[in-house]
């Protein structure tokens, strides 16, 4: 016959076990990303997952300059946007995954290339006005699961994220 203290303390194995996968993949689970379209214009969010933050300034991009000149910029010349159209990425091997918002709408979406200790790159262009580039947003919590989000607006955009998951106190 087992006892009950031997009962519990199974019982209690198992609960901590469910917990531990649970924790799991709460650790390795990519970011969510969010965004919103509170304006009257269609954008093109496109992510880009980087091995780290140098890695991610040093992306090189081909952009179409203000003077219709074609030239290359690095992510770093990209982060205030200078009237940049089309901007596309020069480099090969680099993960990247795109959404279009229309205008009223919201997306979420995973970026699965996303692996631990990844930077996340966001691009924002308003294809209504020519594919031109508004801005350029960098996370770079590279702990637990994330969660991005971005809403657009006609005088801006504003954002947020969070960088651990609602097991964060367990796993501490």
């Amino acid at each position: 016959m087992v006892s009950r203290r031997m009962t519990f303390l199974l019982a209690g194995l198992v609960l901590l076990s469910g917990v531990s996968v649970a924790a799991s993949e709460a650790i390795d689970s990519p970011p969510t990303f969010t965004v919103s379209n509170e304006d009257n214009t269609t954008y093109r969010v496109t992510a880009y997952t980087a091995e780290s933050t140098q890695a991610a300034l040093l992306m090189n991009f081909e952009v179409t300059t203000r003077d219709g000149e074609r030239r290359l910029a690095t992510l770093s010349q990209l982060i205030w946007p200078d009237r940049y159209r089309n901007v596309t990425l020069a480099d090969d091997g680099i993960p990247t995954q795109r959404v279009t918002v229309e205008p009223g709408d919201e997306v979420t979406t995973t970026i699965e290339a996303w692996e631990p200790g990844n930077v996340t790159v966001y691009i924002v262009e308003d294809l209504g006005d020519n594919e031109t580039h508004t801005m350029t947003e960098i996370k770079t919590c590279t702990e637990r699961q994330q969660e991005h989000s971005l809403t657009l607006e006609s005088d801006g955009a504003s954002g947020s994220s969070v960088c651990a998951s609602s097991l964060d106190w367990l796993l501490q």
